[in-house]
């Protein structure tokens, strides 16, 4: 019954100010409210990643809710391509990982401008970012330029971690970044937020 009259206010746009959890709950959803997609993350892998990493991967790693909740995707094919795989735009994708990680994954674009749009998109929304781990822009592998990066990230005060790969090999990712909560407190935290 309590349940009840605490849900009952918020469906109906009313504010239930004396319970702590309804104010929770009210500001949990403004914060994370579904974004839709600009038309332009069709054209623009740029524009697709940042929106993924924005509007799917971080309200799902803040709330543990399905990133689907979030946003949508812009793709003609719709829903789960695989096991918790979404299409954001064609060569966009969106992963829920079974450790409640998010990562997304760009099969075009310049990898450069790619890891820019993913880090701008973070910064916009105030998180404090520190590079724990970075290879540098010109690293290399047994198959090409491949780049990877570990940023450790204060958001909301929740402490997260960002894993980001680049690459221009032909047979890798352009991006692959993964977001997730630093549960292990690997990370050093940072306190000036």
């Amino acid at each position: 019954m309590f349940l009840l009259s605490l849900l009952i206010p918020l469906a109906l746009g009313q504010e239930a100010t004396s319970d702590p959890l309804a104010q929770v709950m009210k500001a949990q959803a403004q914060t994370y409210s579904m974004t839709r997609p600009s038309p332009g993350i069709h054209f623009s892998p740029r524009a697709a990643a940042a929106y993924a990493v924005v509007s799917g991967c971080v309200p799902a790693v803040m709330t543990g809710r399905p990133a689907t909740e979030f946003f949508q995707t812009a793709a003609s094919r719709r829903g789960v391509d695989e096991d918790g795989r979404y299409t954001v735009s064609v060569q966009v994708h969106l992963k829920e990982e079974a450790n409640g990680a998010c990562t997304v994954t760009s099969t075009a674009g310049e990898p450069a401008q790619l890891r820019e749009a993913v880090l701008s998109a973070l910064d916009d929304l105030g998180a404090v970012r520190t590079t724990a781990a970075d290879t540098g822009a010109y690293s290399l592998d047994s198959i090409g330029s491949f780049r990877q990066e570990l940023h450790c990230l204060t958001l909301n005060d929740q402490a997260l971690f960002l894993v980001l790969s680049t690459s221009a090999a032909r047979n890798r990712p352009k991006l692959q970044a993964s977001l997730g909560r630093d549960v292990e407190g690997s990370c050093p935290r940072r306190s000036d937020s």
